[in-house]
């Protein structure tokens, strides 16, 4: 069994797409739990309706407070969800019909070799387009300049998990048990992502699953990291724009270290990663030794660039 945790909020317009292409699965054994963080649109109406074509498998939660973001949204969901594998999704893309089966493959694969107690994050290519579904980049990854396979001094600094691909285990979904720094944590797959690669693994399916849909609401959106308007307005942003993001992306590793210290401590990444959550107090030649000393770099000669000059 599945579990697809979609979070919702005013997605009217693409909303139905995403749902028939869940409903179209090869992989069947799913079930769908919604968290709606307080639509005003007929997002509800969309949900109700599909509940009554799959009563069994679709709960729609009502968000009360709202969550106030997709972040807490999705740990709202993780922390409340059951099941052996979990599945993020968002509202206004396209799965892909052997999505589901893909990526349990991959996981499968490797809880055989792994054991089901190691917790295990299997994440995915995905083709972008724009909101008609025309295509823009047949694969994300190249589209935005993004490594497929990171190493933990990389990860640190530059996600690249996309969440909306993801598979996570059980094992996995524990780490969102126990009290979190919610202020710190940037997005849900960043902090699944982390766990994985410093707790269990993490696993990639080399092929798009989904259709990543962009269009003028995206709460994150793919980045054409080769496009100069794209680096133009980067830099355009400029230093402290970028030093805020910095700033942050060390701020999640110090909380990380704070909630996970004890297990953390006997590991051999525990100094890189108690380093980097307190570096940003440490002035900026001391910023460049250790990005240079453990190769902490972005991928790309532009974000390197940025990261030297600014980081």
């Amino acid at each position: 069994m599945v579990t697809i945790l979609l979070a919702t909020y005013n997605g009217e317009d693409y909303l139905k797409a995403q749902l028939e292409s869940i409903a179209s699965q090869t992989y069947g054994n799913w079930r769908l739990v919604t968290g709606d963080d307080g639509s005003c649109d007929g997002t509800l109406g969309i949900l109700e309706d599909f509940r009554t074509r799959y009563p069994d498998q679709v709960k729609i939660i009502k968000n009360e407070p709202a969550t106030g973001s997709a972040r807490n949204n999705f740990i709202n969901l993780l922390r409340n969800a059951h099941g052996p594998y979990f599945m993020f999704c968002d509202q206004d893309d396209v799965w892909k019909r052997d999505k589901i089966y893909e990526t349990m493959k991959k996981m499968e694969a490797m809880e055989e070799r792994y054991g089901k107690d190691t917790p295990i994050l299997v994440h995915t290519d995905l083709s972008v387009v724009d909101e008609n579904l025309e295509m823009i980049a047949e694969s994300f990854f190249q589209y935005a300049n993004l490594p497929k396979r990171i190493a933990l001094n990389q990860l640190i600094v530059q996600n690249s998990v996309t969440g909306c691909t993801a598979m996570i285990n059980r094992a996995l979904q524990k780490y969102f048990l126990q009290p979190l720094p919610m202020g710190k944590i940037l997005m849900h797959d960043y902090w699944a992502a982390l766990v994985a690669k410093i707790f269990g693994r993490i696993g990639f399916v080399n092929e798009p699953t989904m259709y990543y849909r962009q269009h003028g609401n995206n709460s994150v959106g793919a980045k054409n990291s080769k496009n100069p308007v794209f680096l133009m307005q980067r830099l355009k942003e400029g230093k402290e724009s970028y030093r805020k993001q910095m700033i942050k992306s060390m701020e999640q590793i110090q909380g990380f270290v704070e909630t996970y210290g004890e297990e953390i401590e006997g590991l051999d990444e525990y100094n890189l990663l108690k380093t980097y959550g307190n570096l940003y107090y440490k002035g900026k030649m001391r910023r460049l030794f250790f990005y240079r000393n453990h190769q902490v770099l972005k991928e790309g000669n532009i974000r390197k660039l940025m990261q030297w000059l600014w980081g």
